[in-house]
């Protein structure tokens, strides 16, 4: 795939299997986020295909950086995840046990997204998304925005709750230890030193 007569990444072939986590790594401007687009179907790379073998309506989701970004400023949250229910016809029995799993009291649903704080707000929207139970995720730097210790907390809720609802995760983060302590594979994007070839290497992290 290239951007701006670039290349970003090549001869990239993986598999990614239900409940596994992918790392991503890599500097800024590398192709991390393009990759996901390509992944998810948003992009369509310059040679190569996407195959995703589990096909039904919703199949693919993302989880952006900027939790605020992703919700309606004037409208309440608890009307947000209502209306997805009722679009896409989805059972609304799922609502309070996944709350109580991610550990969001439910009368956060009565307020507004200016009003909870960032890391219950990026709860909210793992929990939408898995709402739609979908088989590939791709995190996209998911807590940069937070600090330390609520990221480490979202990041064990939303690999935990994957797992458990047999999803696939591609976490992209700046923050190695974090890939390594979470993910059972890593791949690296970038540029080797004195090199304009982009590099890639992937290597498992964990059994």
């Amino acid at each position: 795939m290239s951007r701006g007569g670039q290349c970003l990444f090549e001869g990239l072939s993986l598999q990614i299997a239900a409940g596994e986590i992918l790392g991503i790594t890599g500097p800024s401007g590398c192709g991390k986020s393009t990759l996901g687009d390509v992944l998810l179907g948003l992009h369509s790379p310059d040679s190569g295909h996407v195959e995703v073998r589990v096909q039904r309506p919703h199949a693919l989701q993302k989880v952006f950086q900027d939790p605020p970004s992703a919700f309606p400023r004037s409208v309440v949250l608890g009307r947000v995840i209502d209306d997805l229910v009722r679009r896409h016809r989805l059972d609304g029995r799922r609502i309070a046990p996944l709350m109580e799993r991610l550990r969001l009291s439910p009368g956060l649903l009565a307020r507004r997204p200016g009003e909870v704080s960032g890391g219950e707000l990026q709860r909210l929207a793992i929990l939408r998304v898995m709402l739609l139970d979908p088989v590939l995720l791709f995190a996209d730097e998911p807590t940069s925005r937070l600090d330390p210790v609520t990221q480490q907390e979202v990041i064990e809720l939303l690999v935990d709750l994957a797992r458990q609802q047999g999803c696939a995760v591609v976490l992209v983060s700046h923050d190695r230890a974090l890939i390594e302590r979470t993910a059972h594979r890593c791949i690296s994007l970038g540029h080797d030193a004195g090199d304009a070839t982009p590099a890639l290497a992937a290597r498992p992290l964990m059994a």
